[in-house]
């Protein structure tokens, strides 16, 4: 059959997806109300409402996959949404100490998984410890930090603009093309294939795409978006065009100028040529989306003669907010937090065994990523330790004064912390590969032989995975609720 054919879907189907929207928006809001953590409850949702709890699915697998593609596309909308909203200057200036935080981010896990050694597991041929193999896969599915938890913390908790939020956007971002990387040595170690290239390609491409992009802004992309949006105002500006201006060009002027919504559509363009070309070169599309956002947010008033008379109506954000947030926020981010829940195989994850290993690894990864924080002390003390440096052989300014003068940044380091602890998808995707790659391997007591059977050892993951993911962003709220309850502002 070349067509599919209309049915009206039954009331089961109607009444569970109903349900499972509404719930989702209705969970969100008394979540963010209480402690700025809606996604935790978008995400037991999905838990509830997927494969299977109590025996019965309430949504169709065919449904589930839908609802995970829309979720992706959600997660991509997001991304944009913080390159878009990240102050580029800011990031400029901190991206010393987002690379730090990343760094600590991605090699602590890793290095603290190697305890999973010691832990024994049940094995058809006895008690069986796992494998380095199997500790370094297991590090590789909790080093990357999820992108897509970190911009809805940043933006319910509203610190898109901060210094954390800037922190935390650069040292995310870094982490899922590293989350990448990880995807291609898991897939590749299973295989047995050791060749250099098929690792190193995604880190390649991903900074070769931005390279390229910084390269050929000003000579191409700029001068295209001045020429486009200035056909849009070529009626406000028709007393200062000559007369010996060319039919040629009004010819092609008036189409453009008749394109309702320019801007937007320029814009959706924008991120559709990054998402392909970076999906065709296997760099991050997640990277992509970002680099798009942020060309925006830097291209939005090029050329904008009216910007000044109405800043507040002519920004990427104000775009960004009349004609994506009310689907973001409704539909395609509870989507893709739902679809995180639906990752979950809640039904297997409760022997006893299993339940004490992954809360113990959950703990240790806990604090392998809350290591982070100790960048921001360690930028500190810096700071403190250069300041009277300077003012022996100069004069100090107010600002370094001040500097000077500030209080240890516990509650900044506590926010990049807890926000850099929730793992999420990129979790999940690497810890299911290795599950199928082999390379969740056990060893017997005496290292005499070794098995692939890595089910337990892949649902210790998986705990570890939930329990950060959720861990992160309540203690985010409760820092960013009692921050607010003094009245004190984000750093």
């Amino acid at each position: 059959m070349p067509y599919l054919s209309y049915e009206e879907p039954g009331i089961v189907v109607i009444l569970s997806l109903t349900s499972f929207l509404l719930l989702l928006n209705v969970v969100r809001y008394i979540l963010d109300r209480l402690l700025y953590c809606g996604i935790i409850g978008q995400i037991l949702i999905g838990i509830i409402w997927g494969l299977p709890v109590g025996g019965t699915s309430w949504l169709t697998e065919g449904n589930q996959e839908t609802i995970q593609a829309f979720g992706y596309l959600g997660l991509i909308c997001l991304v944009f949404e913080g390159g878009i909203s990240t102050d580029l200057a800011q990031l400029r200036k901190s991206v010393y100490i987002s690379i730090s935080v990343a760094t600590i981010g991605l090699l602590m896990p890793i290095a603290l998984s190697f305890i999973l050694i010691a832990l024994p597991f049940s094995s058809s041929s006895g008690t069986a410890y796992p494998t380095a193999l199997a500790a370094f896969s297991a590090g590789a599915s909790l080093c990357s930090t999820s992108l897509g938890t970190t911009f809805a913390i940043l933006s319910s908790a509203g610190m898109q603009q901060t210094r954390v939020g800037v922190i935390l956007v650069g040292a995310a971002m870094m982490d899922d093309v590293v989350g990448l990387v990880m995807v291609n040595i898991v897939t590749t170690l299973g295989s047995g294939d050791m060749s250099a290239w098929p690792i190193a390609r995604p880190i390649v491409a991903s900074f070769g795409l931005f390279l390229v992009t910084l390269a050929i802004v000003p000579y191409l992309l700029k001068p295209i978006w001045i020429w486009l949006v200035q056909c849009t105002q070529s009626e406000v500006q028709t007393s200062s065009l000559t007369e010996k201006k060319s039919n040629l060009r009004e010819i092609l002027i008036k189409p453009v100028r008749r394109v309702p919504h320019l801007k937007f559509i320029l814009s959706i363009l924008v991120l559709i040529v990054f998402v392909t070309i970076a999906a065709f070169i296997d760099a991050s599309v997640l990277f992509a989306a970002f680099i798009a956002g942020g060309l925006i947010n830097y291209l939005w008033n090029v050329g904008d003669v009216n910007s000044a008379a109405a800043p507040g109506d002519s920004t990427a954000m104000g775009m960004y907010e009349d004609y994506f947030k009310a689907v973001m926020d409704y539909i395609l981010v509870p989507f893709f937090f739902a679809s995180i829940g639906f990752s979950i195989p809640i039904t297997d994850m409760f022997e006893g065994s299993i339940v004490w290993k992954g809360i113990v690894y959950a703990i240790i990864m806990i604090i392998a990523k809350g290591l982070v924080s100790t960048v921001i002390y360690a930028e500190y003390f810096f700071r403190i330790w250069r300041g009277p440096r300077k003012s022996t052989t100069q004069r100090s300014t107010p600002q370094e004064q001040e500097s000077s003068n500030e209080k240890i940044p516990h509650m900044e380091a506590l926010l990049v912390g807890f926000a850099m602890i929730a793992r999420g998808e990129i979790g999940f995707l690497i810890a299911s590969l290795s599950q199928s790659s082999g390379t969740l391997s056990l060893r017997s007591s005496d290292g005499s032989s070794s098995e692939s059977s890595g089910e337990a050892i892949f649902l210790v993951i998986v705990w570890a995975v939930v329990l950060c993911t959720i861990f992160g962003p309540v203690s985010v709220g409760i820092l960013v609720r009692r921050l607010k309850k003094k009245g004190a502002s984000f750093s």
